[in-house]
Formats: structure tokens, sequence, C-alpha cells
């Protein structure tokens, strides 16, 4: 009997399921060339490759945990790390914040996208006014799109991923000054 490994409809059933159950935790399943972490704790460290997901970003209304997922293709050799000049805003660095400006990170390892879809303008330039509920981009993981929200309002003052750019787990992506 040979197994062949879960397509995408088998991984989301998995998610959805785990998304149901309140017993479990933390799920780890390696099967050949995919691998999939989930975990409901927000703070535990997790034994999983770098390149999963282990957490969802915080929200703001308490509510059932949440529970990220990314399945990724196990990388044959260790990924070389992105340029610090486009990856990280040109050697961006949180320390460097007044005190009312906010950092809006990844929520999860994938692709960025500043836009809806190709050709169409950003979510948000620089200058722009930001309320708790405006989409400021998109990440993208294995196909499933993921909102990024403001979380705060005030003005974008920087942004420091470049569209369609690959973003780790807690990578800054812009920078947003509180208003008041």
């Amino acid at each position: 009997m040979s197994l062949n490994p879960p397509d995408i409809a088998e991984l989301k059933a998995i998610v959805d399921w785990v998304n149901l159950t309140e017993d479990v935790r933390e799920l780890s399943i390696k099967f050949d060339s995919v691998e999939l972490f989930i975990s409901r704790d927000r703070t535990s460290s997790s034994t999983a490759p770098a390149a999963v997901a282990p957490t969802a970003a915080p929200s703001a209304a308490p509510v059932a945990p949440a529970v990220a997922a990314a399945a990724v293709p196990a990388p044959v050799a260790a990924p070389a790390p992105a340029p610090a000049s486009s990856a990280n805003g040109g050697g961006f660095s949180e320390d460097s914040l007044a005190a009312d400006e906010v950092v809006v990170k990844a929520p999860m390892v994938g692709v960025f996208y500043a836009a809806p879809k190709p050709g169409d303008p950003a979510f948000v330039t620089v200058g722009d006014a930001v309320t708790t509920s405006t989409v400021v981009g998109i990440v993208e993981v294995m196909k499933l799109m993921n909102n990024l929200e403001a979380k705060v309002e005030g003005t974008v003052v920087r942004i420091l991923v470049e569209n369609e750019n690959p973003v780790e787990y807690g990578q800054p992506l812009m920078v947003i000054k509180r208003n008041g």
C-alpha cells in the first residue's frame, strides 16, 4: 500500500478540524515533502521548522484562540537570507520608532501583496490615513490570502516591504503613526 502526499483540500480539512476541536493544542504532520504545523498557543516556542508559521497575529477582541497553519514543502537546502536592503526596509530598526509609531508585522511566513490583484492600486501608500479595520496588505500562504489590518488609527509613514516579496513571521511590513 502506498500513501500519496496530502493535497490542499486535505490540508484545509485538517486545519478546519483543528479549528473545531478544542482538545487539540498543537499538531505537527510531516509527510514526504509536506510539513504542517498548527498551534493554538501564542506563547509556546515551537520546534517546527523556521519556514512554518506557528502563531497568528494577536486579535483586538477576546475570541476563541486563533489557529495559524502553514504547509510548505520541506526545503532541500537551507534558504538563503533575503537581501537586507529590501527585506527589512533598508536596515529598519524598531529602536528608531517614535513613541506614537506602531509596526505592522507579518503574522506568518508567506508572500506580501500590497494590492488586491496585479495592476490594481496598493491598499495603502505613505501618507494614507488608516483605521483599525483598514486592510493594508495581504500575506499569501499556499494560495490562501490573509488580509492584514492596520489594528490602529493613524497615518502610514513608511512601507518596508515591496509588493510580491516573501516575508518571514514577525517581519516588519510598515510603520503607522497613531492619531492623537
